[in-house]
């Protein structure tokens, strides 16, 4: 995975996250600055290639600086008439290399008196850009367990209990392409390439793909909006 950073015009609505190719060799582009007085922004991109990991990373160290020769061949074809992802990259102010690893799920987050959480526990591909969100979660519920039984075993076991098979298959599903397995669905069907996206991969059927993902990752919106506080404000763990 090479990311880095440019300022230019942001695309589609000003605001949309754009994903382009399939999970093996894949753009992932979107803003992350408001727009200045002559309509650019900065503009946040990912590329990613899946390649042979048999013998396991092979550089020192990560998130390395290189130079975009290093890895934009792998983007020549990426040029499309509303964006031309090279001459995108010729303008990045900086590119840095990173190896993009998971770790298989396990059985249980607690151990006795200690518990994993974050990357300890679910290290998972950055797919849907839920690392660090799940973080907050896992320390928010584990919070709330404490509140509730206090700082014992069974605060840790009822944590363990809500958030371990669930993340579990949270990271299973980013190793298989998370929410760009639309991108491979349409690959799949015309080879990504279609006049009207209607007719090879309908809205509802899109709708109900990213609904599961969502569901899955706890990203869906009406849910979180309903949803009561983790923890009530003023809550004491009992002695």
């Amino acid at each position: 995975m090479w990311r880095g950073t440019v300022r230019t015009k942001p695309l589609r609505t000003g605001s949309s996250f754009v994903g382009l190719g399939t999970h093996r060799h894949r753009m992932v582009i979107y803003p992350i600055s408001s727009p200045d007085p002559d309509g650019t922004c900065l503009v946040n991109w990912i590329a990613e290639v899946t390649m042979d990991s048999a013998e396991g990373w092979q550089h020192d160290g990560w998130f390395r600086p290189v130079e975009l020769a290093h890895f934009v061949h792998h983007f020549e074809d990426f040029r499309y008439e509303w964006l031309d992802v090279p001459a995108m990259l010729a303008q990045a102010d900086c590119a840095y290399e990173n190896p993009m690893i998971d770790r298989d799920p396990v059985d249980t987050w607690v151990q006795g008196p200690v518990a994993l959480m974050g990357d300890a526990a679910h290290a998972m591909y950055p797919t849907g850009s839920n690392g660090a969100s799940q973080a907050i979660v896992d320390a928010r519920v584990l919070g709330a367990k404490i509140v509730r039984h206090g700082a014992t075993p069974a605060a840790l076991e009822a944590y363990d209990e809500q958030l371990c098979g669930p993340v579990s298959e949270l990271v299973l599903r980013n190793r298989g392409a998370g929410p760009f397995g639309l991108l491979n669905m349409l690959d799949e069907r015309c080879g990504g390439v279609f006049d009207d996206i209607e007719t090879v991969l309908p809205v509802e059927e899109r709708r109900e793909f990213m609904a599961k993902y969502k569901a899955a990752a706890g990203f869906a919106m009406e849910q979180l909006n309903a949803a009561p506080p983790t923890i009530e404000e003023g809550a004491q763990v009992r002695g």
